[in-house]
C-alpha cells in the first residue's frame, strides 16, 4: 500500500483501497480515515457473521434433510456416486445436481 499499490481481490483488499481513497480525497487527512484497529474489528465482524451464517445454513439443512429421508438417500447417493471414497472436493460440488439450490427450491 505504501507504495501505491493494493490488491483488491479480497475483502481485506477492497476494504484497505478504500479506506486509502478516503485519506486522499480529505487532502491527506488520516484522522478522516479507519485506524489499523478499526480495520482488524471490521475483519473480524464479518467473519463472525461469516460462521453465523454458515453455521445456521448447515443446521437448517440438517433438519430438512432429517425431516426428508427420501431426499436425504438420494442426496447421499449423489455424493457417493460423484466423490466415491474420496473426500468432497469444492471443484466438483458443481457435478452435484440433486444436491444444488435449484432442487432446494
Amino acid at each position: 500500500m505504501k507504495a501505491g499499490e493494493v490488491l483488491n481481490h479480497d475483502l481485506l483488499g477492497m476494504l484497505l483501497e478504500s479506506n486509502c481513497m478516503e485519506i486522499h480525497e480529505h487532502g491527506n487527512n488520516k484522522s478522516i480515515a479507519m485506524t489499523s484497529q478499526e480495520v482488524i474489528e471490521e475483519c473480524n465482524a464479518l467473519y463472525i457473521a461469516g460462521q453465523e451464517t454458515t453455521s445456521a445454513l448447515l443446521v437448517w439443512t440438517m433438519i430438512l434433510l432429517s425431516r426428508y429421508p427420501d431426499w436425504q438417500a438420494h442426496a447421499r447417493e449423489e455424493v457417493l456416486h460423484v466423490f466415491g471414497n474420496k473426500m468432497p472436493d469444492y471443484d466438483w460440488l458443481s457435478h452435484l445436481k440433486i444436491v444444488s439450490t435449484y432442487h432446494i427450491i
